[in-house]
């Protein structure tokens, strides 16, 4: 009766223990069994007490590997919660919109505008250079009217110069003559008379004096053709004089029409270069509004189909999206049950091999006559620690 009493009370305690098992080891106490000069052979007997270490038994159960796997499967299923949960489906899905270059479509328009622009700049430009040479023209006739005018009055002036002169020598040569004859007239005649004194004297004295009036003739002739000759001289020398001023005026004055022709052309040039450039400016201001209004037409279009684009891509991002939220959800569906499942099994599996600790220390309790075993206690004098038999009992 006190036998079975003690395995009564054995049980209960190791059922007790139960509620224990997930704390740590607690150190083993001393086995101290009591002296035989303490004990007191007529009384009671004291009550054995023993305490077994469940962790540690429990470790070296048979079918611990199968508890260490299954909590090694649940810490993966964990992770892959974990993962699962923190990786959102929208990083998944991607909102892929194609860019769109619109340079070809620009330089296309470009294209489309400039040979109209150059033909009309060509044809400002020829404008311009036509007008030009017809002032240039214009200019060069109106010049050579001046020139012409002033050669005539250089002519004029030449002429009248030179008849003056001519009329200036005549008379000189004709004064000089004059002179001239009548500074001989008196030689002359005294041998003409002393000729015809002679003439019946003798042949000799006739032909002396006839030399000596030949010679004075020629002497006289010979002074007034010298005069007539130096006198041509001088009107040639007036007319080269005045020929060389005249033409010397006049390069003069074709100079200064130049150089005054140059002036103007540089004047108008710069005028028509102005008025060019103000074209140009404006045909450049027109062609870049049309440019404008074509390139915004351009974008406008552009952006009307990337924008359908946009709808149609997030559209499918968002079908994508909830194809994969359902599938993300389904995935951690399945994970949490296959947890589930896991942390159930181990559960079962712990309670089996409580179930078998459980029974091994009431047996080691009767075989040892042990009146009670403690899962838990403070090492104290007098208590067993059973652990080492209790592991030794299941290994066998």
């Amino acid at each position: 009766m006190k036998r079975l009493h003690r395995l009564i009370a054995a049980s209960a305690l190791v059922a007790l223990a139960a509620g224990c098992t997930s704390r740590g080891p607690v150190s083993r106490p001393p086995a101290a069994p009591p002296s035989p000069e303490t004990s007191t052979p007529s009384g009671p007997r004291p009550s054995r007490i023993a305490v077994v270490d469940l962790t540690r038994a429990m470790r070296v159960h048979p079918r611990w590997p199968e508890v260490i796997a299954l909590d090694r499967q649940i810490s993966v299923l964990e992770a892959k919660i974990v993962v699962a949960t923190q990786i959102r489906p929208a990083t998944a899905v991607r909102l892929n919109v194609p860019r769109v270059d619109l340079t070809p479509e620009m330089r296309a328009a470009v294209e489309r505008i400039r040979p109209e622009l150059q033909q009309q700049a060509d044809a400002v430009k020829a404008a311009a250079r036509k007008e030009l040479e017809a002032f240039v023209a214009d200019l060069r006739a109106e010049q050579q009217k001046k020139v012409d005018a002033k050669r005539g009055e250089l002519e004029a002036q030449l002429t009248k110069a030179m008849q003056d002169k001519q009329q200036a020598i005549s008379k000189d040569n004709q004064q000089f003559q004059q002179q001239t004859l009548a500074e001989y007239r008196l030689p002359l005649l005294n041998l003409k008379l002393k000729i015809e004194d002679v003439q019946q004297s003798g042949k000799g004295e006739v032909d002396k004096l006839q030399a000596q009036q030949a010679a004075l003739t020629k002497e006289r002739d010979d002074k007034i053709t010298s005069h007539e000759k130096a006198n041509q001289q001088a009107l040639a020398d007036f007319q080269k004089a005045q020929v060389e001023a005249s033409n010397a005026e006049l390069k003069k004055y074709e100079e200064e029409l130049t150089k005054e022709g140059q002036r103007r052309v540089d004047e108008r040039a710069a005028q028509l270069t102005a008025q060019v450039r103000s074209k140009l400016d404006a045909m450049q201001a027109e062609f870049n509004q049309r440019l404008r209004q074509q390139q915004t037409s351009i974008v406008s279009t552009a952006r009307d189909a990337q924008t359908r684009e946009v709808e149609r891509v997030r559209a499918q991002a968002e079908q994508q999206f909830r194809q994969l939220a359902q599938a993300e959800v389904a995935k951690v569906r399945a994970l949490q049950e296959e947890l589930l499942a896991a942390q159930r099994g181990r559960a079962g599996l712990y309670r089996v091999i409580l179930a078998d600790l459980r029974v091994e220390a009431a047996a080691l309790a009767v075989e040892k006559g042990w009146d009670m075993v403690l899962t838990q206690a403070i090492a104290a004098p007098g208590m067993i620690d059973g652990t080492d038999e209790l592991i030794a009992r299941i290994r066998r």
